[in-house]
């Protein structure tokens, strides 16, 4: 068979159970493609932190008090500050934490 131009055989598959497989590998990746739930910063409900690998945490507006198996490091003994914006950022698994509030 001759295909037109330099096409491949996997546009001009030999059966036709190769190309409903071709098909169906296609509609597959563009629907999760489409539909792979991306959050475009809308989102009223979801959570405020962001964790890397437990080495940093950073919680927005967490007012929450830290537990005794913590070295707490509030701004405001670092230095004075009046409008606080209450993120918490932990650090090395829960070692350190550093208060906004």
């Amino acid at each position: 068979m001759r295909y037109p131009g330099n096409q491949s055989r996997l546009l001009y598959p030999q059966n036709k159970a190769m190309h409903m497989k071709v098909i169906a590998l296609f509609a597959l990746a563009t629907a999760s493609f489409l539909l792979s739930g991306c959050d475009t910063g809308r989102a009223q409900m979801g959570p405020k932190e962001a964790n890397v690998l437990g080495i940093a945490k950073i919680e927005k507006e967490a007012y929450t008090p830290t537990g005794p198996n913590t070295f707490a490091v509030s701004t405001d003994e670092l230095y004075s500050r009046r409008n606080f914006s209450g993120d918490k950022v932990t650090l090395l698994w829960g070692l350190i934490t550093l208060r906004d509030y």
